[in-house]
């Protein structure tokens, strides 16, 4: 199997889970500069933060989001990027 399917095969199993599918959805919808923390993030799916924290792991192993610091928190935000790269090995 070559580079690319090994990438579009991580990318799909990451998005085959539909947390983590929302979760996109969701940081794909926020405005510039207003990036949610995981406690936003957990109460607008209805999951718990650490259940957040660990599907976010799986989104950034993968490049999709990336961690900014304020204050205290971390907000994420999706790295549309990074999105546009997976879309075009499809």
């Amino acid at each position: 199997m070559n580079e690319e399917m090994k990438q579009l095969t991580r990318f799909f199993k990451a998005l085959g889970d539909e947390t983590r599918l929302q979760l996109v959805a969701m940081l794909t919808q926020q405005e510039p500069g207003q990036a949610m923390c995981v406690g936003r993030l957990a109460r607008e799916l209805g999951v718990t933060d650490s259940a957040v924290s660990q599907h976010l792991r799986v989104l950034k192993d993968l490049g999709l989001v990336h961690a900014q610091r304020r204050g205290y928190r971390l907000h994420y935000f999706l790295d549309s990027e990074r999105l546009a790269a997976y879309q075009t090995l499809v």
